[in-house]
């Protein structure tokens, strides 16, 4: 009997142990878009996101919706690869995962113009392709 209990005792150590031996820790919540900007338009698209997706993230980020967001242009390998990256930091994924409601509200009260906001949002469609999205968590390493 004694031998079973302690048996019982030694694996669940063991477990504990394992679980939290984990070379990281769980970060925040990262969303990143691959854009395709066309040749000699990255200054316009700029533009774009300053007068239009910026100020709708300052938004976020004072309702504490996202912790960060950040543009990188790359040099393409091609021309037909992408050439700027969009990156937008979530602290964590209840708040990626908000209801579409709010954070449309959020946008209509920073456009209060839906015309101005279906303009901007044409101005870039013509000038860009989104190649595509990921959203990720960082894992942080434990050193």
């Amino acid at each position: 009997m004694k031998s079973i209990f302690l048996t019982i005792i030694i694996v669940m150590i063991s477990f504990n142990v394992y679980a939290e031996d984990k070379p990281y820790t769980l970060g925040t919540v990262w969303e990143v878009s691959y854009i395709k900007v066309n040749d000699g338009k990255l200054e316009d698209y700029l533009k774009n996101l300053n007068s239009g997706y910026y100020p709708i993230y300052e938004e976020f980020k004072k309702k504490g919706w996202i912790t960060s967001y950040k543009a990188i242009s790359f040099n393409r390998n091609n021309p037909d690869d992408w050439n700027l990256m969009l990156l937008t930091e979530y602290p964590n994924w209840a708040t990626f995962d908000r209801k579409e409601a709010e954070w449309e509200a959020v946008v209509d009260a920073v456009f209060k113009n839906k015309e101005a906001q279906e303009d901007s949002d044409e101005d870039r469609e013509n000038i860009r392709v989104l190649w595509g999205s990921k959203v990720g968590r960082e894992m942080i390493p434990v050193i």
